[in-house]
């Protein structure tokens, strides 16, 4: 059978990330995924924004009269077309319970530790796997349509900026008539797909990490209160420890084993144009925070995505959702994108109703680990949550805790 490794279960952006964090340290790594390659799923057209401005609990007092406006259709960037979905309900009453101002503030300490662990590490694995060129370090914008809009947002933890700030650093912004908003010095952007797939690719080469594509997990093998196995169709892979980083997948896999990650699919669209004329593209990535959108060019291409919707499992790509993107693109980068049809996706935005990821060992396993439920975040926290796990299964003691969310079931970082 081989001796035994640390399996990942998850090729996404989440999993490979995480196997980075442990082939660095020495450690023998595997990752399992059915599909036929990395990053298929909700790495493989996201926004590719590494959003640190964005890293906030959305579960507060805010989001009651949003989730009303969805209600009742009257909220464009929320819709809720699987109304009756009984996940949807157990999800959402610990969502209504994370909706205090006091919830969401602690929440949303948990995701800021989180995303400036990840900021730090993200140049340090582009670096060490070659990957430099794939990712931009030039901040992110978060814009508004009025002064008022900015007044109400204006936290202190972003830098404030106004039409002046966008005509000297952004001028095609200043010509769309934002009124300013702020500057994220310490986002980034880069294709989540394009990078992943990289990573995967250095990490076999440089750190012997294994990649099991096609392989669906159908079970475990158990022993004194470990994990000693990870069964695929025809064989067991040993294991020494396992982590789940499946995204929405991971309650599928973990409901065998006594416990289910309250995990939802919140589903996000995005489109991506091939660029005509790079000059005509704003030099920041940004949020349009009226529309509700998420604007990046990055490796000769824009990507715009936008929507959450509470569609259970479904990924039909609706035609009035898809529009919102093509509409926006039409009416701001027509003349900087080529006449070619736009690449449409939709993918399942694995979500807690917390905000935070689980993040830690599962306790009535020694060996069993969950790093899963990171949301719109995923490209985001993913090189931060890779460290600080493997820094727990190791034993090391650096790094921020008290950054996931909590559950009966999980002994948290």
């Amino acid at each position: 059978m081989g001796q035994p490794r640390h399996i990942v279960i998850g090729a996404g952006i989440v999993g490979t990330m995480t196997a980075w964090a442990l082939a660095r340290r020495g450690l023998p790594v595997t990752v399992i995924d059915r599909l036929p390659g990395p990053a298929e799923l909700c790495s493989r057209a996201n926004a590719g924004i590494v959003s640190i401005g964005h890293a906030s609990a959305w579960a507060g007092p805010d989001a009651l009269p949003q989730l009303l406006r969805a209600m009742a259709g009257r909220n464009p960037g929320v819709k809720l077309t699987a109304p009756f979905d009984p996940a949807l309900w157990r999800w959402g009453t610990t969502f209504l319970r994370n909706c205090t101002g006091a919830a969401q503030a602690r929440n949303t300490a948990r995701m800021m530790r989180l995303a400036e662990t990840a900021r730090a590490a993200l140049p340090d694995m582009a670096q060490e796997l070659g990957l430099d060129a794939l990712i931009r370090f030039e901040g992110g914008l978060y814009l508004h349509n009025s002064t008022a809009e900015i007044d109400a947002h204006d936290d202190g933890r972003l830098t404030r900026i106004d039409p002046d700030w966008l005509a000297d650093n952004d001028p095609l912004l200043a010509e769309a008539g934002f009124a300013g908003g702020f500057l994220s010095p310490m986002d980034a952007a880069g294709n989540c797909h394009e990078v992943t797939r990289a990573a995967a690719k250095a990490l076999a080469a440089k750190h012997g990490v294994q990649f099991r594509y096609n392989s669906a997990v159908t079970g475990f093998t158990q022993a004194h209160g470990k994990i000693t196995g990870v069964n695929l169709a025809d064989e067991t892979l040993p294991a020494a420890q396992v982590i789940l980083a499946a995204g929405i997948e991971t309650p599928d896999l973990a409901r065998p084993l006594g416990f289910a990650p309250d995990i939802y699919p919140v589903k996000g669209y995005s489109g991506t144009w091939e660029v005509r004329d790079p000059s005509r593209l704003p030099r920041h990535p940004y949020i349009d925070e009226a529309a509700m959108l998420a604007v990046a060019s990055y490796g000769g291409v824009l990507r715009v995505t936008a929507i959450a919707e509470f569609a259970g499992r479904d990924r039909t790509l609706r035609e009035d959702r898809t529009k919102v993107l093509t509409d926006y693109v039409a009416a701001r980068f027509g003349d900087a994108v080529s006449d070619a049809p736009p690449v449409l996706w939709t993918g399942l935005r694995p979500s807690t109703p917390h905000g935070p990821p689980f993040l830690g060992r599962v306790k009535a396993y020694d060996n069993l680990w969950v790093n899963a439920g990171h949301g719109q975040l995923g490209w985001t926290l993913s090189a931060g949550c890779g460290a600080l796990l493997a820094d727990a299964i190791t034993g090391a003691a650096s790094g921020p805790r008290e950054v996931s969310a909590p559950a009966r079931w999980l002994a948290p970082l």
